[in-house]
């Protein structure tokens, strides 16, 4: 019987991470292919697109602790480590922090740092190879 109430527990403290995770990445919670619910009137949708800033002021290298920055390169979204140039893929919109997952790429330079920066309020990436 222990063992049903512990497994019920479990179940609703992974259905409660996923509702809160939705809500982190502003993604909705029927399902909707990446759409979120807008201000302009009832049941109009955006699609979604970044990351929430606050986030990404958070986030940091789970192996060195230091800052990531977010960027896209074509389709393809990632942090980055601006200490170790490791490269944390971004999949519909999640951050998948994991050192396991992780590519290890170049140091970003000063400028992809600082576009980066740039547009970090607006939630966005900075798109790698976009000339300045």
């Amino acid at each position: 019987m222990r063992m049903g109430w512990l497994g019920a527990a479990a179940g609703l403290a992974a259905v409660g991470a996923v509702v809160a995770a939705r809500r982190i990445f502003n993604a909705p919670d029927d399902g909707a292919d990446g759409a979120v619910p807008n201000s302009h009137g009832a049941g109009g949708f955006t699609p979604r697109e970044g990351l929430d800033p606050t986030l990404l002021e958070i986030l940091a290298c789970p192996d060195d602790k230091q800052p990531v920055i977010y960027q896209r390169e074509g389709d393809a979204e990632r942090l980055t480590c601006t200490s170790c140039g490791k490269r944390y893929p971004v999949r519909d919109g999640i951050p998948v922090m994991l050192i396991d997952e992780a590519t290890v790429g170049p140091l970003p330079t000063e400028a992809d740092i600082a576009a980066a920066h740039a547009v970090r309020p607006e939630g966005k990436p900075a798109v790698v190879g976009a000339s300045a």
